[in-house]
């Protein structure tokens, strides 16, 4: 596993400084009835290519997570999705998208 995110982070490290990587660490703090649930941590390596489109990927809790999306702003209209799966043994996606307009 640590030899895949180093192999990840060296291509992304060596790619030309107009390309976009980063890296990213996201926490969620999750609820069941108003109560408690579990925490979650994230560490991923992304990439968001000049066309507003992105991927990422990279360990989390107990597994593995990957993202992918685009952001389009149209006028006053502002679209934005994405596609993310989480695997902890058991794989769980979601689709989300969002039209926003600006007045």
């Amino acid at each position: 596993m640590k030899a895949i995110i180093t192999a990840i982070v060296m291509c992304i490290v060596t790619t030309t400084a107009y390309a976009g990587p980063y890296i990213e660490y996201k926490h969620e703090h999750q609820h069941k009835d108003w109560k408690f649930d579990k925490n979650t941590e994230h560490l991923r390596l992304g990439y968001k290519a000049k066309n507003n489109l992105y991927f990422e990927l990279g360990p989390m809790t107990n597994g593995h997570s990957y993202e992918a999306g685009y952001k389009i702003k149209l006028n006053r209209f502002t679209f934005k999705g994405k596609l993310e799966t989480k695997d902890t043994g058991t794989s769980k996606s979601k689709l989300e998208t969002e039209i926003r307009y600006n007045f």
